[in-house]
């Protein structure tokens, strides 16, 4: 994502131990478009020791989705977090999950995590979104949201791509050999 660069933290000169940073950013900024509504909030940890930086952080943020059930919008709270662990070129590496691993170069003295922000906002939106863990849904047959009440539909509609084998049910009802 060229052009992205809001969520920076200032890591030259900065001395071993703990430090905190609160880091906030439009959903835009980090190259989210549509379907965020709020300030993207990071609360990120970095330990450092030496030429090796170890950052967490919490993201949180709102986002505006429809429910896969009823197609309902809705907003709900999306928050994760993640981890990365920053390295000196020419720096031993030992025990560090590649996953979490970042090299930078020596003199290095800002570390950019804007991509990494958006990635774990997007991995953490649920595969199945729903609008309540109770969404009924919509009518198979009319299409009325159930939440909002029952429909005028009867129950008793067969698909007639079971029909054989209701046939061979009734079958082997009537003769159990």
């Amino acid at each position: 994502m060229e052009g992205l660069a809001v969520m920076k933290i200032q890591v030259g000169n900065l001395s071993d131990g703990y430090h905190e940073y609160l880091l906030e950013a439009k959903p835009t900024d980090v190259g989210l478009e549509e379907g965020f509504s709020s300030e993207i909030l990071v609360n990120a940890v970095l330990d450092k020791t030496g030429n090796q930086i170890y950052l967490k952080a919490d993201v949180r943020t709102h986002g505006s989705f429809g429910c896969d059930r009823c197609a309902s919008p809705f907003e709900a709270p999306v928050s994760s977090k993640f981890q990365a662990c920053y390295f000196t070129e020419g720096e031993e590496v030992v025990n560090v999950d590649p996953e979490e691993f970042r090299m930078i170069p020596p003199g290095f003295s800002v570390i950019d995590i804007t991509d990494d922000i958006r990635q774990t906002i997007l991995l953490a939106i649920p595969l199945k979104l729903l609008c309540s863990d109770t969404c009924r849904g919509l009518c198979p047959q009319c299409g009325k949201n159930l939440n909002t009440g029952s429909c005028e539909c009867s129950d008793t509609t067969v698909d007639s791509r079971w029909e054989k084998l209701r046939e061979i049910q009734q079958n082997k009802l009537q003769d159990p050999s």
